[in-house]
């Protein structure tokens, strides 16, 4: 049976340097004792930054898009493209975003002990669409009036921390990008259709039916966006689903004590991202000298 060595943790990088956003998120999966396989599927990358990548353990995959793409929409066709060809399937997934992620404890265990019978984990953002402009306009930007109203009164889940066991959420990885297809690439107010595709997704069957819909006190991973950012959450704490998270001696909690296994989007906050940038900078380089482009064949 398959363990948690099988696991997999991948992110998506484009034309970053091992600096503030590629060091504290690298760095911090090696340090949670996450003993499974690191992935890196880069796109215009420093040969630098895949070598030193490599030599801390991460399998490196090297593609080329050719025109204008949107990675965050992307992401969800490579994702299933290359890792519905393995020959030795992951029992789990954990795909998240890497510039502003860091891991503070192991996600393979934070799964292990609270996933259960469920084949899918969705990650809280603490607030209902209603409540959340941009995540509001995004959807209504992305699938027009009907799919806005019709998710209104749902609370919102993260599209850039998510998790699953391998044939699941590969699959749901497919379904995410073929919706995002039917949507503009560039969604107007920011981002890309992929969170609107996933949490349409997770709102029908069969996926509302194999997903733990975690609460944002669960531990599973802090949305700092919406909970914690600093210019929001005056306006955003009547509405929380969740008492908000703690920040204390460089670790964030839960309201319950608990440490979260992923904390995200901690560059909004300007003491955090101050910290962490702090404690992994002795692992940025100073030295960008090769630039290239990978190619796939």
């Amino acid at each position: 049976m398959a363990n948690k060595d099988s696991d997999l943790v991948i992110g998506f990088i484009t034309g970053y340097k091992y600096d503030h956003k590629i060091a504290p998120w690298a760095e911090s999966l090696i340090e949670s004792g996450f003993t499974g396989t690191k992935m890196m599927v880069t796109y215009n990358i420093d040969k630098s930054v895949i070598e030193k990548l490599e030599s801390k353990g991460f399998i490196v995959i090297p593609l080329e898009v050719n025109g204008q793409f949107n990675i965050v929409n992307m992401r969800f066709l490579h994702m299933w493209q290359y890792l519905k060809n393995l020959k030795e399937k992951p029992r789990y997934i954990i795909s998240t975003d890497v510039a502003d992620v860091v891991f503070q404890s192991n996600p393979s265990d934070w799964l292990e002990q609270n996933i259960g019978d469920k084949k899918l984990c969705a990650s809280a953002e603490g607030l209902r669409y209603k409540d959340e402009s941009w995540g509001f306009n995004n959807m209504s930007k992305s699938f027009g009036p009907i799919a806005s109203h019709y998710m209104s009164f749902m609370p919102i889940y993260n599209a850039g921390v998510t998790a699953g066991t391998y044939e699941e959420y590969i699959d749901l990885c497919y379904n995410v990008y073929l919706l995002c297809n039917g949507a503009p690439q560039f969604v107007e107010g920011g981002g890309g259709p992929d969170q609107a595709s996933l949490n349409l997704l997770l709102s029908l069957k069969p996926y509302k039916d194999i997903t733990l819909y975690t609460d944002h006190d669960d531990g599973w991973a802090c949305q700092c966006g919406t909970t914690v950012d600093p210019t929001k959450i005056d306006r955003f704490r009547p509405n929380l689903l969740s008492p908000e998270p703690v920040w204390k001696d460089g670790v964030m909690y839960n309201s319950k004590g608990d440490k979260y296994a992923i904390l995200h989007q901690y560059n909004r906050v300007p003491m955090i991202n101050d910290y962490i940038r702090k404690k992994y900078e002795r692992s940025f380089d100073i030295q960008h000298d090769n630039w290239f482009v990978y190619k796939t064949n």
